[in-house]
C-alpha cells in the first residue's frame, strides 16, 4: 500500500509567499525558506517506494524551480479557508494520507513514518506546533470521518484545541505525532537560523 503525502504550499513567487513573515525578513528570504523546505521534503522521500508525494498549491502557475515542476502529482488548492482546503484535497486522495505545510524545516522521514504508523489505529493524526497550531494532519480511510473544521479560530492559540475538540465531538479517534516548529513569525525564523 502506498502512503500519500500532500505538501501544501503557495507557488514560491517573490512577494506571494509568507507575507506576514516577509515584512520582517524580506521577500527573498521567505522565498528561499520555502524552496529549502520543499527540497528537504523531496530529499526525505527519495527512493521511498511506499510513499507518494503530491503538491497542493496555488496559484496554478508554472515557474522554474530547483525544487519541483508541474506534473500529474499537482492539485490546485480550493476553498475559502484552511479547513475547506484540507477537506477538498481529502476528497481527491482516497487512501491514507497526511498533509503538511512548506514552512516546517525540521521534518525528518521518521516523523512521517510515525504519523502513518499512528493512522493504523486512529482516524486522524495531528502534528502539533509550538504556537498551538498543527504542522501535519492525516486521515485514515478505514471509516467515514466527519468534517472537523467548523468554527476553528485559525492562526490563534485556540486552533489546535478547537480542532481536537471537534474531532472528539464528531466521534472520530485521533492521536498526536511529534511536535515541531513552523516558521510563521520573526521569532520562529530567528530560532531556525540559530540552528541552521
Amino acid at each position: 500500500m502506498v502512503n500519500s503525502i500532500c505538501l501544501m504550499t503557495k507557488v514560491p513567487i517573490h512577494g506571494l509567499i509568507k507575507k506576514r513573515l516577509s515584512k520582517d525578513i524580506g521577500n527573498c528570504n521567505s522565498k528561499r525558506l520555502t524552496f529549502l523546505n520543499i527540497e528537504n521534503i523531496k530529499k526525505n522521500l527519495i527512493r521511498k517506494k511506499k510513499y507518494k508525494l503530491y503538491f497542493y498549491t496555488t496559484p496554478y502557475k508554472k515557474f522554474r524551480s530547483f525544487s519541483y515542476n508541474y506534473n500529474d502529482s499537482i492539485f490546485l488548492q480550493k476553498g475559502a479557508n484552511l479547513g475547506e482546503k484540507i477537506w477538498y484535497v481529502k476528497s481527491l486522495i482516497k487512501e491514507n494520507f497526511v498533509l503538511i505545510g512548506s514552512d516546517i524545516p525540521n521534518i525528518k522521514f521518521q516523523d512521517l513514518v510515525k504519523a502513518f504508523h499512528i493512522l493504523k489505529t486512529v482516524d486522524i493524526v495531528l502534528g502539533p506546533t509550538y504556537d498551538q497550531g498543527f504542522w501535519l494532519i492525516g486521515f485514515s480511510n478505514k471509516k467515514p470521518i466527519m468534517y472537523p473544521f467548523r468554527n476553528i479560530r485559525w492562526s490563534s492559540r485556540h486552533t489546535l484545541s478547537d480542532l481536537t475538540n471537534n474531532i472528539r465531538n464528531n466521534g472520530n479517534s485521533m492521536n498526536f505525532c511529534k511536535k515541531l516548529r513552523d516558521i510563521d513569525i520573526i521569532d520562529d525564523y530567528c530560532e531556525y537560523i540559530r540552528k541552521f
